[in-house]
C-alpha cells in the first residue's frame, strides 16, 4: 500500500517537471527536413568533380548570338547581290531587238533603245485624229524561214503610232488578204487600262499555223483596226500591210534558217552575227569554215562563250518546230584548227512553249583531233508531233578563251 503511494507520487513530479520545461522552452520542436535542398544538394555534389567540363557547353545566349550573327550575315548577302544585280543591270542597255518583249509591251523607241513601259497612261482623242503606223522589224519568223506542217508559231512585228490618235484596248490587229492561216480573225494589241500614245511604239503579233503543203510558200498579210472600226496600215496612205511569208517543209536545215535565230549569253540576249566582242558570247555564220581537221567543211554556226569568263556560256535558240514520229536530229561540231586550248561542253536543250528548258544531250569537246556526231530520233527523246523550241548551248570548261569557238555543221531536223 505504501509502495503504490510512492509510484504515484514519482509520477506526479515528472509530469510537473515536464511541464516546467515546456514552459520555460528548454524543450523546442524539430526542424522539418526539405526534400528540395537535400536533393539538390546531392546533385551539386555529383556534378562537382565535372563542374570545369560543363563551363566549356553552349549556353542559350550563346546560341540565341550566333543565330542572330548568321541571320545578319544572310541578310547582307542578300541585299549585295540585289544591289550587284542592280548595277549591272542598269549599266547594261537593252538591245535594239529583244525576242523576250512579249506581245502587247507598250515600250518607246528612239536611238536605238527599247524602254517597256508599264504605267497606265491617260489618253483623249479627238475625233478628227488620223490614225497610222509605222513599220519598225520584224521580231520572230523573218521572210523565208522554212516551217513544218502543222506547227502553231507566233508571228510578231515592231511598229510605231505614227499617226496622231492614241491607241486603246479597242485597237485590233486583224486579217487583211492573203493566206488565211491565222488562228483568229483578229488579236488584241494592248490589255484594257494601257494605251500607245503617238510617237511610242509596241509589239504587235499574230498566232498562225502552218499547213500541211510541203514545199509551198505562203504570204499572209495584217492591218490595225480603231477602236471606231477603220482598218489602216503603214504610209501616208495607210495602205502598206504587215506581212508573213514561210515556206513549208518537212526538214529544217539550221544554216540555212540562220535569220530566225535568236542568241543569248550568260548576261541576256546577244545580236545572232555577233563575233564576240565586247566581252560578250559569238554566235554567226560561216559559209566556208576550216574544220579541226584543218580540212574544209559544209556551212557552219559558229559558237563561242565570253572570252576571260570562267564556265560562261552562249547558245542559239530556234522553233517552234513539230515533226513527226521517225523524224531525226543529226548535228557535227569540232573545235577550230590550231587551237590546243579548245575545251568546252555542248548541250541540247529542248522544251514546250510555256515549260522550262530540258537537257537532253551533252558532250565535252576538245581539240582532239575527231569531228562529234550527234544523231537521235525523235521518237527516242520523246519530241514529235507537238510543237517544240530546240537550244544549243556551249559552255567554257574553265576558263573561256578565244581558242573556245564550235563549228556547228550538217546541224539539221528531219
Amino acid at each position: 500500500m505504501g509502495k503504490n503511494r510512492s509510484e504515484v507520487r514519482m509520477k506526479k513530479i515528472v509530469l510537473l517537471f515536464l511541464s516546467l520545461l515546456l514552459l520555460t522552452g528548454c524543450v523546442t520542436t524539430p526542424n522539418t527536413v526539405s526534400i528540395e535542398s537535400t536533393v539538390q544538394a546531392a546533385v551539386n555534389t555529383a556534378i562537382a568533380p565535372y563542374e570545369s567540363k560543363y563551363n566549356d557547353f553552349v549556353t542559350s545566349n550563346q546560341l540565341d548570338e550566333s543565330q542572330k550573327e548568321q541571320n545578319e550575315f544572310i541578310q547582307n548577302t542578300i541585299t549585295e547581290q540585289l544591289e550587284l544585280f542592280r548595277s549591272s543591270f542598269q549599266s547594261e542597255p537593252m538591245p535594239t531587238e529583244s525576242p523576250d518583249i512579249p506581245a502587247g509591251t507598250v515600250i518607246e523607241y528612239s536611238d536605238g533603245q527599247i524602254v517597256p513601259t508599264d504605267v497606265p497612261q491617260r489618253y483623249t482623242n479627238d475625233p478628227t485624229c488620223v490614225d497610222r503606223f509605222t513599220y519598225v522589224s520584224d521580231i520572230s519568223i523573218p521572210d523565208g524561214m522554212n516551217i513544218t506542217p502543222y506547227t502553231n508559231f507566233t508571228k510578231s512585228w515592231y511598229i510605231t503610232n505614227s499617226g496622231d490618235c492614241t491607241w486603246n484596248s479597242n485597237y485590233k490587229l486583224v486579217y487583211n488578204s492573203g493566206a488565211k492561216v491565222g488562228q483568229a480573225e483578229s488579236f488584241s494589241i494592248l490589255k484594257p487600262g494601257y494605251f500607245v500614245q503617238p510617237g511610242e511604239s509596241i509589239v504587235v503579233s499574230a498566232e498562225l499555223t502552218a499547213p500541211n503543203n510541203l514545199n509551198a510558200s505562203y504570204t499572209t498579210y495584217w492591218a490595225l483596226q480603231s477602236d471606231r472600226g477603220e482598218v489602216f496600215g503603214a504610209g501616208d496612205a495607210k495602205n502598206v500591210f504587215l506581212s508573213s511569208n514561210f515556206v513549208i517543209n518537212n526538214s529544217f536545215i539550221v544554216a540555212q534558217n540562220f535569220n530566225s535565230l535568236t542568241c543569248y549569253d550568260n548576261h541576256g540576249p546577244i545580236v545572232c552575227g555577233s563575233s564576240g566582242s565586247g566581252g560578250r558570247g559569238a554566235v554567226y555564220y560561216d559559209g566556208t569554215p576550216m574544220l579541226e581537221s584543218g580540212r574544209g567543211g559544209n556551212p557552219a554556226i559558229v559558237v563561242g562563250p565570253p572570252v576571260g569568263e570562267d564556265d560562261s556560256t552562249v547558245r542559239f535558240e530556234f522553233g517552234p518546230l513539230r515533226f513527226p514520229r521517225r523524224s531525226n536530229f543529226y548535228m557535227n561540231f569540232c573545235c577550230r584548227p590550231d587551237t590546243p586550248h579548245c575545251d568546252v561542253k555542248i548541250r541540247l536543250l529542248v522544251k514546250e512553249a510555256g515549260y522550262d528548258w530540258i537537257q537532253v544531250a551533252e558532250e565535252r569537246e576538245w581539240n582532239d583531233g575527231f569531228m562529234g556526231e550527234w544523231k537521235y530520233t525523235l521518237d527516242d527523246l520523246r519530241i514529235f508531233d507537238q510543237d517544240f523550241y530546240y537550244a544549243v548551248e556551249v559552255q567554257a570548261n574553265g576558263g573561256a578563251t578565244d581558242e573556245d569557238l564550235i563549228m556547228i555543221t550538217n546541224f539539221r531536223i528531219y
